[in-house]
């Protein structure tokens, strides 16, 4: 970044500045730009996803999650945003996430909120959750790929060169 003569700091070229709300936290604000976003929003669940990939200016990445309940009044939605210096960070991040930790379990089914609810919509709602969750990780899996394990490195693999092939002589000439 440099100082104009104001003394204010420009933005570098092709970046702006991005404000990431945050469930139960501060927003997040950053230097950046969109690289990619994608969403999940099947009619039949009352929750739309969304997830943002963003390159911050500085360097590394910053993701966003927003999941969104499209029956709630007032809309309501739940954030949360990470800023990492690499892509296998951000990726544990999106794949340890679980959409259903912060909704309250009557914005999935609102008949369960009544008093006494009836079992027909504690069943609805239990029967919803693992359907979300599947939606959740087909989502990932369609836009990262499947994470192996929670130690998976995606990167690593890729960046890696096969040994070179040694020839019988060379074999036997270290034996």
């Amino acid at each position: 970044m440099t100082a104009t003569g104001a003394g204010l700091a420009e933005e570098p070229a092709g970046f702006d500045f991005v404000l990431l709300p945050r469930h139960g936290r501060r927003p997040l604000g950053f230097q950046g730009r969109l690289l990619a976003r994608m969403e999940a929003a099947p009619p039949d669940l009352p929750v739309a996803s969304c997830v943002t990939l963003h390159e911050a200016a500085t360097g590394g990445f910053v993701c966003a999650i927003r999941h969104r309940l499209r029956d709630a009044g007032g809309a309501e939605e739940r954030c949360y945003a990470l800023a990492a210096a690499d892509a296998p960070t951000l990726l544990r991040f999106l794949h340890t996430h679980d959409p259903l930790r912060d909704l309250p379990p009557a914005a999935l089914v609102p008949q369960a909120a009544a008093p006494g609810p009836s079992r027909a919509a504690l069943a609805e709602a239990a029967s919803i959750a693992p359907r979300l969750r599947a939606v959740w990780r087909d989502l990932l899996a369609a836009s990262f790929g499947p994470l192996g394990s929670p130690n998976h490195d995606p990167g690593d693999a890729a960046s890696r060169r096969p040994p070179p092939e040694e020839n019988h002589d060379e074999r036997h000439q270290r034996a």
